[in-house]
């Protein structure tokens, strides 16, 4: 069987299925192929992040995740560190990763403690409703060419071995760390590998939850010198997950010695059953480059990184939005050379800084946390518990209160992002997370007086967000019609949003706004520019390079930014 689409996309992973969604919400032809059948309980990520939330209520499937919530979204997110389940608290950090359900002023979405399997059925239900998405599992790339125009290449069924061509005009490897398509395209990973050697073992355990007195968490940090391990609630029916950490080389996991494990590490003795065993090893490694020609790399299959801090599925869906909607705009006819150009100048740096973080979290894992006679009822061993829960306190915030890293992504170097002269440089805080209206961040976020969000408003393509004028109350009439003008020119599709709250003006310094189809701002000014001397939506579709902006503006945006 030979068929064309629009984007072959390799791997049915939450990345590869985010750039379906993506792709398919815009009308675009997709399909995805996977070698796998996409079963089993093996849980690899359990945070779905804020920003990968906001991306499910754009695709409005927010909701249909929440629901789908096997512990329930009032189970309390804290994690607690403890010497065993069984022995000595010794510190807790309370709604961690920000899943306490609630409006939070700055995003419209919190976080949820979900297991990734769980996550791919939402995503995968929402596909089959997508008319021109199609999936197919058990099928596997053994091979592409390409030219100029399209992408060539030749599947097999996995269960009937039957092979088959597929035409498309491009394709995106999103693959995972093994990557067939990035071996294709001869990119290398650069790094460090084999960090450590870590085991994530499923298990189901009646009563675990009851035989311990520590109260309700997601994860329980156990600091022993004997199983130093991370062990916590996975879904219902009893079932959990056990990470021990530091294990000597020689020693191998199975599922005859997993159990034993599990009760040497905990102190608890119950008739464990252990479900799965998953051996894995902690990288650091970023590819050399993201794309040749018609072919893309996107999530693990471009950069690998320990899991601490809960950034790896996220990065990867952030990343298939980042390209899908340049994907779209480029099928469409809209976006020009310089949009798919961005993908990797707009993505490497985020993955760099996510790189580092994950790093410094994993050099700060159990078995490095522990002191001698930690767990000893004296008053030395109380004065060693109180000394590492006071260095956990410190060391570890940066792994469990990130709202900095999650959305303080900002596209600066970007073609396609308003440069501005003397621009201020951001320091980048993994705790902090301050709104900024300056060109390549996240658009400041506000609920509405409605009970909305102010995202809720956003068009699928561009937004225009056009402010009153503060001297006379009215809005901005003539720059919006000059927009909306530009916008019938280029093809490009433009929604004016004029919202009535006075109070947007003390996030959004400008009069106007141009927000990009993954919420990230393009350009801020007072006027919509003439396009002789600057063309905005060529400039934010990738028809043309950025330029940059004029001086006056820049000292109001400095001025914005030290506030």
């Amino acid at each position: 069987m030979n068929t064309k689409t629009q984007v072959l996309i390799v791997g049915a992973g939450p990345a590869g299925q985010g750039l379906a969604i993506e792709l398919g919400q815009r009308g675009i032809n997709c399909l995805v192929i996977e070698k796998n059948p996409r079963i089993g309980v093996a849980p690899r990520a359990k945070n779905t992040n804020v920003r990968t939330r906001e991306h499910f209520r754009r695709w409005g499937i927010a909701d249909a995740l929440r629901d789908a919530s096997p512990l329930g979204v009032d189970y309390p997110s804290n994690i607690a560190f403890t010497t065993r389940m069984s022995g000595h608290l010794l510190t807790r950090f309370d709604n961690a990763l920000y899943c306490a359900p609630g409006r939070n002023p700055l995003y419209s979405e919190n976080a949820q403690w979900i297991p990734q399997y769980t996550v791919e059925r939402v995503m995968r239900r929402h596909l089959d409703t997508l008319p021109s998405v199609q999936v197919r599992l058990n099928c596997e790339l053994m091979g592409f060419e390409q030219d100029g125009e399209s992408v060539v290449a030749t599947l097999r069924d996995v269960v009937s071995g039957e092979q088959s061509q597929v035409q498309a005009r491009f394709l995106a490897g999103c693959d995972g760390g093994n990557s067939f398509v990035r071996d294709a395209i001869g990119a290398r990973l650069q790094g460090t590998f084999g960090l450590s050697r870590n085991y994530n073992i499923v298990f189901r355990a009646p009563g675990l939850a009851q035989a311990h007195p520590h109260g309700r968490a997601i994860m329980y940090w156990q600091i022993n010198g004997e199983v130093p391990s991370m062990i916590g609630p996975m879904d219902s029916g009893d079932l959990w997950f056990f990470m021990p950490t530091g294990l000597a080389p020689d020693v191998q996991v199975t599922l005859e010695t997993a159990a034993d494990l599990i009760r040497r590490a905990t102190g608890i003795d119950l008739p464990f059953e252990v479900l799965s065993i998953d051996e894995w090893k902690a990288h650091r490694a970023i590819a050399d480059h993201y794309r040749d020609r018609r072919v893309f790399l996107v999530g693990d299959a471009c950069h690998l990184h320990p899991p601490y801090g809960g950034f790896g599925m996220n990065m990867g869906v952030s990343d298939s939005v980042d390209l899908g909607w340049k994907l779209a705009a480029t099928l469409q006819g809209w976006g020009g050379q310089a949009l798919l150009e961005s993908y990797e100048l707009e993505r490497r740096p985020v993955h760099m800084h996510v790189l580092q973080e994950s790093s410094a979290n994993h050099s700060k894992i159990s078995n490095a946390l522990c002191e001698e006679g930690l767990e000893d009822d004296t008053p030395a061993g109380q004065a060693a518990r109180e000394r590492v829960g006071k260095r956990i306190n410190a060391e570890k915030l940066s792994e469990f209160y990130t709202l900095g890293t999650i959305l303080g992504d900002r596209y600066t170097d970007s073609p396609i992002v308003q440069q501005l002269t003397a621009a201020p440089a951001v320091p980048r805080d993994f705790l902090n997370y301050v709104p900024s209206s300056l060109p390549g961040g996240r658009a400041p976020h506000a609920w509405l007086h409605d009970g909305s969000s102010l995202f809720d408003h956003f068009g699928a393509g561009f937004t225009l967000l056009a402010l009153p004028d503060s001297s006379a109350s009215t809005s901005s009439a003539a720059a919006v019609q000059a927009a909306a003008c530009d916008a019938a020119r280029l093809g490009v599709p433009l929604t004016i949003l004029q919202p009535d709250n006075p109070a947007l003006a003390a996030l959004y310094a400008r009069r106007l706004t141009l927000i990009r189809p993954d919420q990230h701002i393009a350009w801020t000014g007072d006027a919509w520019p003439d396009r002789e001397n600057f063309d905005v939506l060529s400039m934010a579709t990738g028809q043309q390079p950025a330029t940059v902006s004029h001086a006056n503006q820049d000292k109001e945006t400095l001025h914005e930014s030290n506030a």
